[in-house]
């Protein structure tokens, strides 16, 4: 069995024996990453451990954020003061009556930084150079707790002497500002050193499952007494071809004396086997180790994002053309995260209810297998929210599976979907526009087979840091029926800094005529991008993509500019509601999008009563607020016309889409057979209405099933070509037709 070594830097504990000298102002707590990221909410808490009242004025911050105390400021004995980045919403958020001083310039790393503390001398009393990665507590990055410091008295220059505040039981800015830290002790517990174990996804056979040895090097300069491993078994994964019960914890901790086979009394390296479990289950073991003095360490710290380790005892291996996704509740499920609205066609928003406030650790595990891979990437204590045909995977910021920290994952009520959401997010990619990665998943909730799911990245900070996107810019959700401007327009970040730029920007664009527009546009917009991204709306026919289903982005500063990611692409490619079964809806005009765009409607639709929301054919959609005037500018068009045929010439013909399409049929054609033994079919396809509805439930499919997904499958791979083929042909005679005097 491989091994895989966790180096957590080896300590060298100090005795706390009073004969070094350490400053009487320390730094005793930091807040420098507030969940949400919102860095307003950023702090430093100093505390005087003398016996002596100290005037602060002349003290000062002179590495990482910098402040200094330029009035006289008595801090006395045992005495707090925090030192805020914006001292009025941290008044706002925290206990009025917390002492604070603010504001101090520049903003602490969320990656971690030296702070150093200087005395009126200018002389350095104190310093910190934290991380956010490990040996360091990770839950201070940006999960609600701050870093604290746990003896005052000793240096702060090591991660065993800082620990998590406690969790709150919802996300938001924690911490014990003002008061005494919930980690302070006048006795250091024992140190963890250095930990070996198996690797999280270490393979394992179904016959001959194995038991599996921990060694952890200790350390405690009263001597250590007795080291004992808690561990769980949680069942993640059923056998790949049955459906499997539903994910349980077998019972409590069961506890397993750790054996010293080396060392001394102040330092040893500690051994114990966990016994083998069968395969497909989590194996969450933990520490405690107690010294001579009675102070008791548990390892990891229960308020660290992760307070356990996590491996799987096996899994079987993956054969198939797409990955495996197991996800796996072990507490009460979530609420879904998002707010509920009630609608009506006009775009009018009801009351709204409240939103469901957000955990700030999750209880739940994800494990990831790669085609041919037995050794899966497990990610433990993360969050599965429910969500409307699926589940939103949030995993930890320090521990992402290919540079995403959320990840949708559906099956939405018409398996189509699952095909053209993808497809689409693969022409913007092949456009050049920034894209959340979308692929297929064969997925298991709560250890039963559910079948292929679509996986769509969550545009987040670490979206737009994998896309070189900076993260520090503002990112609005569009939500169609949010009323007006800013309703329609949900911001995912940056809260301080609400819609002003939105709403300026907008203004802007409705003031400006003519030559003069052209000027503002260069000035605000990223224009490539949102060329492309306007030129693959029209090619795939997302008519909903113009004045809705996507994310706006500006970047930060004061010439930052805007860009348009695309979102929710699913009734595209010839669908839209109440589309024909064959999806042979080639014709979105040209002009669609723009600022006087008007409805065209066939006399048969007329007759059938066949009249959308707004007034035209069921798709079409009024123009939207950046689509209108920018497409409808003689200077932009002129640019997305180009590009557009540059597209159709290069990009979407039928010999660059085809190797695509064909590998999305090659690699679900398995997985339409195997979902098919255990989900019931879908409503009928097409016709007005068929566009709503609740999600389809994974039921017992039949073998029946199987004959008539894959019917429907091969109909779907055919439209794809189909409308390559008819919508280029389309496209090309409107460009042409525009061309001609």
């Amino acid at each position: 069995m491989s091994f895989l070594i966790r180096s957590l830097l080896i300590l060298g504990l100090l005795a706390v024996n009073g004969t070094a000298s350490y400053a009487k102002v320390v730094i005793n707590e930091i807040m420098y990453h507030p969940p949400d990221d919102r860095d307003e909410l950023q702090w430093l808490e100093l505390h005087n451990t003398g016996e002596q009242a100290v005037n602060l004025a002349g003290w000062s911050l002179v590495k990482g954020v910098q402040f200094t105390f330029t009035n006289s400021v008595s801090l006395p004995p045992g005495g707090f003061i925090v030192i805020a980045r914006d001292r009025g919403a941290f008044v706002t958020h925290y206990r009025p009556n917390t002492p604070v001083v603010g504001d101090f310039k520049g903003r602490l790393s969320h990656g971690g930084e030296r702070i150093e503390l200087a005395n009126p001398a200018k002389t350095i009393v104190d310093a910190v150079e934290f991380s956010d990665a490990l040996p360091w507590p990770t839950s201070p990055d940006g999960m609600s707790p701050s870093l604290e410091r746990r003896m005052p008295n000793i240096p702060a220059d090591t991660h065993a002497h800082w620990a998590p505040s406690p969790l709150p039981p919802t996300q938001g800015a924690a911490g014990t500002p003002g008061q005494p830290n919930a980690n302070f002790t006048t006795n250091l517990p024992p140190v963890l050193a250095n930990l070996r174990y198996p690797s999280p996804g270490t393979p394992a056979t179904s016959t001959h499952p194995q038991p599996f040895e921990v060694l952890a090097d200790l350390q405690d300069s009263d001597g250590l007494d007795r080291v004992t491993l808690l561990y769980r078994i949680l069942r993640i994964a059923a056998a790949p071809s049955a459906a499997g019960p539903e994910t349980t914890l077998a019972g409590s901790e069961s506890a397993l004396p750790m054996k010293r086979i080396s060392g001394d009394a102040q330092r040893g390296t500690f051994s114990v086997q966990i016994p083998a479990q069968p395969v497909g289950h989590l194996i969450r073991f933990r520490i405690e180790a107690v010294d001579r003095s009675g102070t008791l360490a548990s390892l990891p710290h229960p308020h660290d994002a992760r307070p356990t380790w996590s491996v799987m005892s096996g899994m079987p291996a993956n054969n198939a053309e797409i990955p495996f996704a197991f996800l796996a509740e072990h507490g009460k499920p979530e609420r879904p995260g998002s707010s509920i609205r009630n609608m009506d066609w006009s775009g009018r928003s009801g009351r709204r209810k409240a939103t469901p406030a957000e955990p700030s650790r999750g209880d739940a595990t994800f494990v990831y297998l790669p085609p041919g891979a037995s050794v899966p990437q497990v990610f433990d204590h993360i969050r599965i929210t429910p969500r409307q045909a699926g589940w939103k995977v949030r995993l930890q910021r320090d521990q992402l599976l290919d540079g995403m920290s959320t990840v949708n994952v559906l099956f939405e009520y018409q398996p189509r979907f699952v095909l053209s959401e993808h497809l689409a997010f693969e022409t913007y990619r092949k456009a050049g526009v920034p894209t959340p990665l979308s692929g297929h998943w064969r997925t298991w909730h709560n250890g039963r087979p559910v079948g292929y799911h679509l996986f769509v990245e969550q545009p987040t900070s670490s979206f737009l840091r994998r896309v070189k996107h900076d993260p520090d810019g503002d990112l609005f959700k569009l939500i169609w029926y949010g009323g007006d401007l800013i309703g329609q327009h949900e911001k995912k970040n940056n809260p301080e800094s609400g819609h002003a730029q939105l709403v300026e920007t907008v203004e802007a664009l409705n003031q400006s005529r003519g030559s003069k527009l052209w000027p503002e546009i260069e000035r605000r917009f990223n224009v490539p991008e949102c060329v492309n991204y306007y030129a693959v709306n029209m090619l795939i026919q997302n008519w909903d993509g113009f004045f809705n289903n996507y994310f706006l982005y500006r970047g930060p500063g004061s010439d930052g500019k805007w860009e348009i990611l695309p979102w929710d692409e699913d009734k595209t490619w010839g669908d839209y509601d109440g589309a024909s079964p064959q999806y042979d809806w080639y014709t979105m005009p040209l002009s669609f999008g723009m600022a006087g765009d008007k409805p065209k409607m066939k006399l048969t639709e007329r007759f059938m009563g066949q009249t959308g929301p707004h007034g035209g054919p069921m798709w079409w959609r009024q123009p939207g607020w950046f689509s209108g005037p920018l497409l409808a500018n003689p200077e932009f068009r002129t640019r997305f016309k180009t590009r557009l045929r540059e597209l159709l010439e290069s990009e979407f013909t039928p010999e660059k889409m085809e190797p695509v399409i064909a590998r999305v049929e090659r690699a679900l054609e398995p997985e339409i057979r195997f979902r098919a033994q255990f989900v019931t079919s879908p409503r009928p396809e097409g016709g007005p209405g068929a566009g709503f509805g609740a999600p389809q439930e994974a039921t017992a499919g039949s073998p029946g099933n199987s004959g008539q997904a894959l019917e429907r499958f091969r109909r779907h791979i055919d439209s794809f070509r189909r409308q390559v083929k008819f919508r280029r042909e389309f496209l090309l005679k409107e460009l042409d037709q525009e061309r001609s005097p």
